[in-house]
């Protein structure tokens, strides 16, 4: 390859002395890419070489989900790509603080530059929902480039008994109150009694969540489940009452 000198407009001289030649080059490109040699004419002449290699950083990276909105348990497909860049970039995944692995796909494009793509696959629960899942691009020429996107899963209702009265042993003759605590997303739309292999007693009184029982006795021993279901699923928990007499 033959040497040319540097008659381009970009190049500027900063500093000529007995011991030193300074240029700079404005407005790097690609081809300004290669070997510059600086020529000393002494007796015999001599040389000093530089090898300049170019950075092209990428552009911002782009994620994008297959799917919006998800339920738990099922799996999902997010690519990142980041386009035209000298070398190639290398993209890591995030879920929350957690690193995930992802498969990278690396083209070269017709200028010459590098476009990579990374596809991440994995299998969410109902703990994903509001997690941020970030791709970062890793470069010589820039850091820590980031796009991310947020998970939103919709998760069966968790069910939770909580006895409000009694504290303590549940005697003959006293009342029975109960509330079913159900949270899930989107929020349950049935909430439902019912005593296990059995008819719950004719006159509990049910209001939405809650199960009221007055003067207890021994026949309405068994298990009391309430049944809480969303468009995702449905959960329950089980209460068992067990009537003690009155002088225990």
């Amino acid at each position: 390859m033959g040497r040319q000198a540097l008659k381009d407009a970009r190049f500027q001289l900063v500093n000529f002395s007995d011991n030193e030649l300074k240029v700079s080059l404005s407005n790097v490109s690609l081809s300004d890419e290669g070997r510059y040699v600086c020529q000393l004419y002494t007796d015999p002449p001599q040389e000093a070489y530089a090898d300049i290699t170019v950075l092209v950083p990428p552009g911002n990276p782009i994620i994008e989900a297959r799917d919006e909105v998800l339920s738990e348990g099922n799996e999902t497909e997010m690519t990142c790509t980041a386009m035209s860049s000298k070398p190639a970039a290398s993209i890591r995944w995030m879920k929350g603080d957690k690193e995930m692995p992802g498969k990278p796909k690396v083209e070269l494009t017709y200028d010459k530059m590098y476009t990579v793509t990374s596809r991440l696959t994995f299998t969410v629960s109902k703990e994903d929902d509001g997690v941020p899942v970030a791709c970062i691009v890793d470069h010589p020429a820039v850091k820590d480039f980031l796009a991310q996107k947020y998970l939103e899963v919709q998760y069966k209702p968790e069910v939770k008994i909580v006895v409000e009265f009694p504290q303590g042993l549940t005697r003959e003759g006293e009342n029975l109150e109960l509330t079913c605590q159900a949270k899930g997303k989107p929020q349950p739309q049935r909430v439902n009694w019912v005593k296990v292999d059995d008819d719950v007693p004719s006159h509990a009184v049910i209001t939405g969540g809650d199960l009221y029982i007055e003067n207890l006795n021994k026949t309405y021993n068994g298990t009391y489940r309430c049944v809480a279901s969303n468009t995702v699923g449905e959960s329950f928990d089980d209460y068992i009452l067990y009537v003690y007499g009155k002088h225990v």
